[in-house]
């Protein structure tokens, strides 16, 4: 069975150019809705007594021993007008738990209530090695993307926790970086964005959210943010579609895959001067160019979830004023190095625009089965 919330939507599979990189001047690219749900199931988190629960239909990953991994595209990848590349992919929900390998490694139980994405095996117990010991994800691509991908779990006024349809995850080079300068995720690198204890509202160019009801204009690397983006959960009306989006950075120090904290091996880019797109640069202490990840998620609002300003991540603070100050998102690279390097020199490095899941050589991952495909 496939968990589902009343009225929560699809995320189109293919956008427009123009991506956000944190750090960044500006966001242009909204999410949008693809296909209305309706006469859906409200999710029941409390089904057993274990912590541990499957949220997404697992009947295909039975299956796909026989689904070839990369098909024929049905559409080119175009080039990007604005000098940079994009590539994105969708992972599905696949399990909730109380677990974080990266922050509570090898202590099941530790961690806050996460919700996963892609690759189902991940548990307190496991490092970017084990990942690949999984035969099949919920990530476009079948078995060549094996990453784990996890954020707190989202709750309404009522206490039922709120699913995340869909969701996309970017690979892009942002707008600072030189697209040509892009290098591989390295073997074994983990990274967490966002922080978890904070009590305030973040960086807005690090955790971002709107109203996809609100003015988008056509994209642009511009010295604002188009989309305004703010930095909590906005008050959306009923019917709308909350936006949320993390960004992560993408410098590398060269030497280290993790770090204790999981995130000063890492650093965001110094900006670039806008309009220009990839005048900006990685710092000294991290010269190492990678793609920018970024977390995409669109929820509607509707009488189940109850209103937007009432929802919670579970580590937001009690006394929160607004919902989305502790929005964070963990990542352990699982993926196929061969694709990998394929998605930055066909996509990234030649600043073309690869929709979801386009290789960028007539190619394409193997989309997942979305929600009532």
């Amino acid at each position: 069975m496939r968990f589902t919330i009343s009225g929560l939507v699809l995320l189109i599979a293919g956008l427009p150019a123009c991506a956000a990189g944190s750090a960044e001047p500006s966001d242009t690219e909204s999410l949008a809705p693809a296909v209305s749900q309706d006469s859906r199931e409200s999710p029941d988190d409390t089904a057993d007594d274990s912590p541990y629960q499957l949220v997404n239909e697992v009947d295909w990953l039975a299956e796909v021993g026989s689904l070839d991994e990369v098909v024929q595209a049905l559409e080119p990848a175009g080039f990007r007008e604005d000098g940079s590349g994009a590539f994105r992919t969708h992972c599905l929900e696949s399990h909730i738990g109380p677990d974080d390998p990266l922050v509570w490694p090898g202590d099941p139980g530790m961690s806050h209530l996460h919700v996963f994405f892609g690759n189902p095996d991940t548990d307190a117990f496991t490092t970017t090695t084990s990942l690949q010991e999984t035969p099949s994800t919920t990530c476009d691509g079948v078995s060549l993307n094996k990453s784990g991908y996890w954020v707190p779990a989202l709750f309404g006024p009522s206490g039922e926790r709120i699913p995340f349809i869909d969701p996309l995850f970017y690979y892009k080079t942002g707008y600072h970086v030189p697209a040509e300068q892009i290098e591989p995720m390295p073997e074994g690198l983990t990274i967490i964005a966002g922080d978890m204890a904070s009590s305030q509202p973040q960086d807005v160019e690090v955790a971002k959210f709107r109203c996809f009801s609100w003015e988008a204009p056509e994209p642009q690397f511009s010295s604002g943010d188009p989309l305004d983006h703010v930095p909590y959960i906005p008050e959306c009306a009923e019917g709308d579609i909350v936006e949320m989006r993390l960004v992560f950075p993408q410098c590398w120090d060269g030497k280290n895959i993790t770090s204790v904290d999981h995130k000063s091996h890492m650093a965001y880019p110094i900006p670039a001067d806008a309009p220009d797109v990839g005048t900006g640069y990685c710092p000294e202490s991290h010269p190492v160019a990678l793609p920018e990840i970024s977390y995409n998620f669109g929820v509607r609002v509707t009488e189940e979830t109850g209103p937007s300003t009432q929802w919670r991540f579970i580590t937001d603070p009690i006394d929160a004023k607004q919902g989305g100050y502790s929005f964070h998102g963990d990542w352990m690279n699982g993926w196929d190095e061969d694709t990998m390097e394929q998605i930055v020199s066909s996509c990234l490095n030649e600043k073309r625009e690869c929709m979801v899941g386009l290789l960028g050589d007539g190619t394409r991952l193997q989309p997942v089965p979305l929600d009532g495909d």
